[in-house]
């Protein structure tokens, strides 16, 4: 992979912000505007329900289907995006609050990687230090 320009880089940390911004309004089609036609969200490193990649527009709908028909409230916080190279890695706390009432947050740290100046994966890691090596450091 090319080294991206700062540019580039900067273009990319938009696309998270955006990508962020239309999850948290729950916009899907703001958000697969986000992500190439092959975009995959892996979630297999999660610790609760549906550990899987969903592949594609249609799977990624299906999994953000899943997780908004459970909460009344699901949101993602970013708590700094972080550049490096052809990813953005993303230490965040999502807050949610179930259909019952009962309000949950869980800490993660999310890796987009671009290609084509287009989000193609986003990965759940359980540490930040996980996602850093994964984005090569």
């Amino acid at each position: 992979m090319t080294a991206p320009s700062a540019a580039q880089i900067e273009a990319n940390l938009e696309l998270v912000r955006r990508m962020i911004d239309a999850f948290n309004a729950r916009d899907l089609d703001a958000m697969l505007e986000q992500a190439d036609e092959t975009f995959e969200y892996d979630w297999s490193r999660s610790l609760g329900l549906y550990a899987e990649v969903y592949r594609g527009p249609e799977g990624f709908r299906r999994f953000v289907d899943e997780q908004w028909s459970m909460f009344d409230d699901f949101r993602v916080e970013a708590h700094e995006l972080i550049p490096r190279g052809n990813y953005v890695v993303v230490p965040c706390t999502v807050y949610a609050r179930g259909r019952d009432g009962v309000p949950v947050s869980a800490n993660s740290t999310h890796l987009y990687t671009f290609e084509g100046g287009r989000i193609v994966r986003i990965t759940l890691f359980q540490e930040r230090e996980e996602a850093l090596r994964a984005a090569g450091e």
